[in-house]
């Protein structure tokens, strides 16, 4: 099934609930609330595991469960730029209708543009990697991905595995948005930003390197999110470095 929404950001505005949702594949996605109205926060974001189908030409039927137990349905009308959602949150059913736009200022490049079958594969085990660690704290899972996190610089170099597990686990609390991912060659780029890891929401830029299906190689950097007024395109946002960054997955390489 080829589905136009991957690679794609759209903004479903119901009323007084309006959230930006991120295609990342036919299987995940991520979303940031922005207006929760009361119904959930402003700014909880996740990445979660959708069960996406067609039923017919331009229609879709979304769905997926949240790490807090809400459910969510939407039926994705892009013809009609409309979206059908029921949300169900402890027990209680809320029905909307609202409309679609896509957000096209928030990526700056083709998300879609991977460039090569080894670059999809490679962003595909990344997205579960980050998605299962980070989303779902699943501890095993650099173990699935990556045979080990070793740079090529001699032993001294730390384990990266060993220093990705208790960065998970830090996160507990925490919401990880994945803004956007690249991909070249044996090299996945990731753009997230995290909410309530520390005071701030910081923003992490993450690279990995890939042999024969396996992570073997990460470095990462971490910056504040500082809003800083508005441009011709909107809302601006431009990042600080942190004067004392917060533990993080440790890169294995200088």
């Amino acid at each position: 099934m080829t589905v136009p929404m991957v690679g794609r950001t759209y903004r479903f505005d119901m009323g007084w609930l309006r959230v930006r949702f991120s295609f990342r594949s036919s299987s995940h996605g991520s979303f940031v609330v922005e207006e929760g109205g009361g119904l959930t926060p402003n700014g909880h974001a996740e990445t979660v595991t959708l069960d996406l189908k067609e039923i017919r030409d331009g229609v879709y039927l979304n769905s997926w469960t949240e790490a807090c137990g809400t459910t969510v349905t939407h039926v994705v009308d892009l013809l009609n730029a409309t979206v059908y959602a029921n949300v169900t949150v402890d027990g209680t059913l809320y029905n909307f209708t609202g409309t679609i736009t896509e957000v096209t200022d928030l990526a700056g490049t083709d998300h879609r543009a991977i460039g090569s079958d080894q670059s999809e594969r490679n962003t595909e085990i990344v997205l579960t990697a980050m998605r299962e660690l980070f989303a779902e704290r699943d501890r095993v899972a650099v173990d699935r991905s990556g045979a080990q996190l070793h740079a090529d610089r001699g032993a001294q170099a730390p384990d990266g595995l060993g220093m990705l597990r208790p960065a998970a686990l830090g996160l507990r609390g925490s919401s990880w948005d994945l803004q956007r991912i690249a991909a070249q060659d044996d090299l996945v780029f990731t753009h997230s930003i995290v909410y309530g890891w520390a005071s701030d929401p910081v923003v992490i830029v993450d690279i990995f390197r890939l042999e024969s299906g396996r992570i073997v190689e990460h470095w990462d950097v971490v910056q504040d999110l500082a809003a800083t007024g508005s441009t011709a395109r909107g809302p601006r946002h431009d990042v600080t470095s942190r004067q004392s960054p917060p533990p993080r997955a440790e890169h294995s390489g200088e």
